[in-house]
């Protein structure tokens, strides 16, 4: 199914969407001043007479922010110079208002001005003519998502043509009014599971790459309720985790676990190497952030007591037994448990 709404196109302005500070600290500017406000906590200064360009933006950021969070400069940088120089009059702007669930339309009717005296918490400024304002709950669960973006200043895209249609057609079909199943709260179901797992992934690869995932592993293995131990004190030849169901670790099977960080698959030669530290009354397990060779998932499928574990697989054990682990775990990846929409039970 294709993203977005399906109405033709109406004009080719860009929606941006702009957030009145992280907890609406700025919507008085916004509704009674009819005036759109970005922070200036990052830059204090008007910024008009900078460069058109994002590299000049970027360097007045690391300057005051004093490059604290050099990761985060670019993005700041960024939002400033697209509020200046890429939102132009006539841009259509949706500002989504917290106090009331409503989602306003305007559009940008002046230039970027600098105002620090009358709140020099949100100083950088844009004049703007608010058109209307509607219930979220008008709204397709895809577009409300897509304005869930953590930015504060973003340009609408997937669902450009929905919100253009719902703000500028009054009908009951573009208003929301005919009711109907709501098809992207599929997407919505897909984008937060897509989403979860590239940042669990990232976490893999950079904060437990090497040497640091073994300790965790034991503790994802505790978690599904097996005693589990690394073996890096006593090195075991290849084996980097041995798990048990018995107090003792002597019933067998005891679980030999290798792990390893890797993004390219693992080969055929490695996975027989590691099986053969393998007792017969022994289980092996091999666990990668990466994948299997098809000679190495064929080789396993021969071993009734050998499993591969892929970096995939991996991911969904983390999220199936996070709430188990420890707590020093769980701040190595931090998630937060949301409700989300049950479609399937919606459809019943």
């Amino acid at each position: 199914m294709a993203r977005g709404y399906s109405g033709a196109k109406m004009n080719t302005r860009k929606i941006w969407a702009v957030r009145a500070g992280n907890a609406g600290q700025a919507d008085t500017i916004f509704i009674e001043k009819c005036q759109l406000a970005i922070s200036s906590s990052d830059v204090d200064d008007d910024v008009s007479a900078l460069p058109p360009s994002r590299r000049a933006f970027r360097e007045i950021v690391a300057r005051m922010t004093g490059a604290a969070n050099p990761e985060s400069v670019p993005i700041r940088a960024g939002q400033l110079y697209r509020f200046v120089h890429e939102m132009r009059i006539g841009d259509h702007v949706i500002y989504p208002r917290k106090c009331d669930r409503t989602l306003h339309w305007g559009i940008v009717s002046g230039p970027y001005v600098y105002d620090g005296d009358s709140n020099a918490e949100f100083a950088h400024r844009r004049s703007i003519s608010w058109q209307r304002s509607l219930s979220r709950d008008l709204f397709t669960q895809g577009a409300l998502y897509e304005l869930g973006s953590a930015l504060t200043l973003f340009e609408i895209q997937s669902f450009a043509d929905e919100f253009r249609a719902r703000f500028l057609d009054c009908t009951p079909e573009a208003s929301g009014e005919a009711g109907g199943a709501d098809e992207s709260s599929d997407i919505v179901l897909r984008d937060i599971h897509e989403t979860t797992n590239d940042f669990i992934a990232k976490k893999l690869r950079t904060e437990l790459k090497g040497f640091p995932l073994e300790p965790f592993v034991a503790e994802l293995f505790r978690a599904m309720g097996y005693r589990a131990h690394t073996t890096r004190a006593v090195r075991d030849d290849g084996i980097d985790v041995i798990a048990h169901r018995d107090e003792l670790g002597i019933e067998p099977p005891i679980i030999k676990i290798q792990v390893k960080t890797n993004e390219a698959n693992i080969g055929a030669e490695i996975v027989k190497a590691f099986y053969a530290m393998v007792h017969e009354r022994d289980v092996g397990i091999f666990i990668t952030t990466g994948g299997f060779t098809a000679p190495a998932r064929e080789f396993a499928r021969t071993k009734g007591n050998l499993k591969l574990v892929t970096g995939v697989e991996l991911i969904d054990l983390i999220q199936r037994f996070y709430d188990n682990l420890a707590l020093k775990y769980r701040q190595q990846i931090p998630l937060r448990r949301v409700l989300v929409p049950d479609t399937e039970l919606a459809m019943a």
